[in-house]
């Protein structure tokens, strides 16, 4: 086979470089779109055969479900957010009587709310000042926050078109991988099938973790006295994904409100509770999961985890388990195919 010329390997590292640079702004929902669909391949394969053949309605709706299952949940759970926070606004505007923050300096605070502040050593005027800054920032953050919704609606159209297209054609890009891979065929092969049990397995071992801390959350919130435990244990497994915080989005201010209730014991309880299981179910539960289907060291799982998520925010969860599998997968191509061939076998031990 020739080799490609030099001009050529200049023109072919420009192309790759403006296909980059084109489809950098959408990077995220590609990404995403990949990994759904190497998790989705093989309920695909299913249900393309229960339909005799016809992918394209079988893809059509795998996307439907990814659309109904995942997405509408989560645009639900932003929906809900942004109007349980102006109805909180309202009421707390209500409450104490103001219609702007100038007029907190006056107003008459709740016996609950004045007996708090008391508690927390802090005055009417530091309050005054912290809303009067909270305001500000808010009203700088909003034409980014509108602009924001816009970007996310786009890529989730952009994401669900890719994950249609990719579950279609997806044998078809497997295969022209394997074509112009500069591995060879079990070497590329060996290499798409670790990325693919990764992909699975890290996905997986988020969902699995998430439905335990929702799970887990519930049955906290039922026995501490919590309305609605059911529906405020499926709001922590969404909030789970946010890096950081996760689950404390809910189970602390529900733990704080149970205190401000009078009932301290209980507050205190569940919130241990939530820190012990809800919380350990994230650090310990969701490397041992992966443990037990990649080949990798728990406590390596452990750093990519953390590592990606420093680095890559969100989708760290799965960008550092797959960069780590890749590179031990290329190890071991190399150790097995180049590395064990250059090195001269150990000559036994005479003394022995």
């Amino acid at each position: 086979m020739a080799r490609p010329s030099r001009p050529f390997i200049a023109f072919l590292l420009l192309a790759t470089g403006l296909l980059l640079y084109v489809a950098w702004p959408f990077r995220t929902p590609l990404f995403l779109a990949g990994v759904i669909a190497a998790v989705l391949h093989d309920p695909t394969e299913r249900l393309t055969k229960a339909l005799r053949g016809r992918r394209t309605v079988a893809s059509a709706l795998v996307t439907l479900a990814v659309l109904v299952l995942i997405v509408a949940p989560f645009a639900a759970l932003v929906g809900f957010v942004t109007r349980e926070a102006a109805t909180g606004l309202a009421y707390l505007r209500e409450t104490l009587g103001v219609t702007s923050v100038a007029e907190l300096r006056g107003a008459v605070l709740p016996t609950t709310l004045a007996r708090l502040l008391e508690m927390l050593h802090l005055n009417r005027e530091q309050v005054f000042d912290a809303a009067a800054r909270l305001v500000g920032i808010v009203q700088e953050a909003m034409p980014e926050i509108l602009a924001s919704g816009s970007r996310a609606l786009l890529a989730t159209v952009i994401m669900l078109i890719a994950l249609h297209f990719l579950l279609v054609d997806g044998a078809r890009v497997a295969e022209w991988v394997r074509r112009v891979s500069p591995l060879d065929a079990r070497q590329t092969q060996e290499l798409t099938a670790e990325m693919r049990r990764v992909t699975r397995a890290t996905v997986l071992g988020i969902i699995a973790t998430a439905v335990f801390q929702g799970v887990a959350a519930g049955t906290g919130y039922l026995f501490a006295g919590v309305p609605h435990a059911a529906f405020f244990g499926l709001l922590t497994a969404m909030v789970s994904f946010v890096p950081g915080v996760g689950t404390s989005l809910v189970w602390a201010p529900a733990a704080i409100s149970i205190w401000l209730g009078g009932r301290l014991v209980a507050a205190v309880l569940l919130a241990l509770y939530c820190l012990v299981v809800v919380v350990g179910a994230e650090q310990v539960g969701k490397p041992l999961l992966l443990r037990g289907q990649v080949q990798m060291h728990t406590g390596l799982i452990f750093l990519s985890l953390l590592g990606g998520l420093a680095m890559f925010g969100l989708l760290g969860i799965l960008l550092g388990p797959l960069i780590v599998a890749f590179f031990l997968a290329m190890m071991r191509i190399y150790e097995r195919d180049f590395r064990a061939a250059s090195v001269p076998p150990v000559a036994p031990d005479r003394a022995a």
